[in-house]
């Protein structure tokens, strides 16, 4: 016979106690759910500083691993201004002079050349690898929000896979720890994506510090990149319709957007105010000149469909393969539509690079981590290891993506640096080394924040028409040299190169020029081989000798073909 509680005998209404015994047990699991929500948060957040200094390590080995050259604003636009401001010379492009950029991202660099110039290091190696390290901070950023946005709206094991993919990506492996702007934009971006509000809240209420931070970011980016401003209009209007039926959240919203946008904008301004010491809205100036009137047409045009055709096809490469399933079997397409948008956006300037459009990439990781992530979950019927699909994946995207990778990273248009470490190395080693001459499209290699030292470098300008009404029949000087490279020569430099006296071809062009002011010959002459055939008469019979050939690429433009080569006659005047 089972003992029978008296106790409960005695209350007036056993029911009620019941009742209330059940809520007090009921509040005590809740208590104790409450205190083991922050040992998981904690929990989650040593987990994730782990992944973060893998993945600084991971990127700090692809950084050093990089021997090629990408863009020219890779160090046109960022390192070599820092290096002109913290060393007191040095070459600025025009938009510098026009104040179409803004400090705020070169202004990243300016720390380490100061570091290495205050410890005396800056003749070292050091040097080049240094800014870097700011890159590599800034990669590993993206890489570990590219995880934290996937597990956020997919889960773990999709944010594990899509940190896989954006590892494996040849694009991110080549650009993201380049010291150029739009590799940070990626990073403030994708930031920025975690933090904003994509999905309403059941409550209805907006998650105004989220926002906040989310707005912030998307600010830097857009002052880094005016462009990125195409991202958050889409994500603003999308936010303002989510809330369109509670004034109290559209109020929240756009107060918080004009605070952070004035904070923002004091900041960049204060910053360029004190590089180009006046007052100076950068971000206009960019948005005047590149769109407004079009100055970028300059750079090169193509067609409408360009970006869909050929741009983002070449940055998601096989990733896109995961990534349409992986739309298709998401009721969570918000981020897909973005990437349809920007695209889209961008398709309506004539200017295109591919680079352009690099901030929607951790989307195609976004969705790739969820198809693989359900791949992952079908295997899980199949018994035999051999035949799960999940490797049969992964061995897709490594054979296509690694390859390529080591290509562009380490083969193609490897030369120009080369070229540019050799003459480093050859102008600290000769004191008495007076410059160096690029015959090459302007901006083919790096600059002063590679060869640091305070002597003639010269080059062909390439500066756009600014003011001239016919864009299309303007011609910048690289124009004028490729047109004819023996009239260019004979037109702006001395005659006596070296021991001796160059003799032109009698042509009738070469005698009717206006007397000029003619730039002597420095010690180091660079070039295409494409070129020399025209060229090479200079040399002959002087005291110039070829010192160095280097392979640049395997596919060029018709102005970078062949080897580069480097002529010079430092050797003979040191002997004599």
């Amino acid at each position: 016979m089972n003992d029978i509680d008296l106790s409960s005998l005695n209350d007036k209404n056993p029911i009620k106690k019941y009742k209330n015994n059940i809520h007090k047990n009921k509040n005590k699991n809740k208590i104790q759910t409450e205190k083991i929500k922050p040992q998981q948060k904690l929990k989650e957040f040593y987990f994730e500083t782990r992944i973060f200094l893998m993945l600084v390590l991971f990127r700090f080995i692809n950084s050093i691993s990089i021997k090629t050259f990408f863009v020219p604003d890779e160090y046109w636009q960022s390192v070599e201004v820092a290096h002109n401001y913290v060393f007191d010379y040095g070459y600025l492009t025009w938009e510098w002079k026009k104040k179409i950029r803004s400090f705020s991202y070169p202004f990243l660099f300016t720390l380490p050349y100061m570091i290495l110039k205050y410890f005396n290091l800056d003749n070292t190696d050091l040097l080049i690898y240094f800014p870097r390290i700011v890159q590599v901070f800034i990669a590993a950023l993206c890489d570990l929000y590219t995880y934290k946005l996937t597990k956020k709206y997919f889960g773990r094991n999709a944010a594990k896979w899509a940190l896989i993919c954006s590892m494996l990506s040849w694009s991110n492996w080549n650009i993201l720890v380049r010291t150029i702007s739009n590799s940070i934009e990626t990073s403030l971006t994708v930031m920025a994506l975690y933090y904003w509000p994509l999905k309403k809240p059941k409550n209805n209420s907006v998650p105004i510090s989220d926002l906040m931070i989310a707005l912030a970011l998307a600010a830097i980016a857009c002052f880094f990149r005016p462009t990125n401003g195409i991202i958050w209009i889409f994500l603003g209007i999308t936010i303002l319709f989510q809330y369109r039926k509670s004034l109290k959240a559209l109020i929240n919203i756009v107060y918080g957007v004009l605070i952070i946008f004035v904070i923002t904008l004091i900041i960049i301004i204060g910053i360029d105010k004190f590089y180009f010491n006046e007052w100076v809205i950068s971000p206009w100036n960019f948005v005047k000149f590149n769109i407004i009137e079009k100055i970028s047409v300059f750079y090169g045009y193509n067609s409408w469909h360009w970006y869909f055709s050929v741009g983002l096809p070449f940055i998601g490469y096989t990733f896109l393969v995961f990534m349409i399933p992986g739309v298709i079997m998401s009721k969570f397409n918000i981020l897909f539509y973005l990437l349809l948008w920007t695209v889209g956006v961008y398709s309506n300037f004539v200017h295109k690079e591919y680079r352009f459009i690099y901030p929607i990439v951790p989307i195609i990781f976004f969705y790739s981590g969820h198809c693989l992530d359900l791949i992952s979950k079908y295997d899980k019927k199949i018994k035999s290891f051999i035949w799960k699909n999940i490797w049969k994946s992964m061995a897709l995207l490594v054979i296509t993506n690694i390859p390529l990778a080591y290509y562009i990273t380490i083969v193609h248009q490897r030369g120009v640096m080369d070229a540019t470490i050799y003459l480093r190395k050859e102008i600290h080693q000769h004191e008495n080394a007076d410059g160096i001459l690029f015959l090459m499209p302007c901006h083919s290699t790096p600059f002063y924040s590679y060869i640091h030292k305070n002597i003639t470098l010269d080059f062909l300008t390439c500066e756009p028409p600014i003011g001239e009404k016919n864009i299309k029949s303007y011609k910048s000087e690289e124009d004028f040299f490729y047109e004819d490279p023996k009239y260019f020569l004979f037109n702006h430099y001395s005659h006596n190169i070296g021991n001796t006296t160059i003799t032109y071809p009698t042509d009738g062009k070469y005698e009717t020029l206006l007397e000029m002011p003619r730039k002597n010959w420095p010690n180091y002459i660079v070039f295409f081989n494409n070129i020399y055939d025209d060229i090479k008469y200079i040399f002959e019979n002087s005291n110039y000798k070829e010192v160095k050939r280097y392979y640049n690429s395997d596919f060029n433009t018709p102005k970078r073909r062949g080897n580069i080569i480097i002529y010079s006659n430092i050797d003979s005047i040191e002997n004599n």
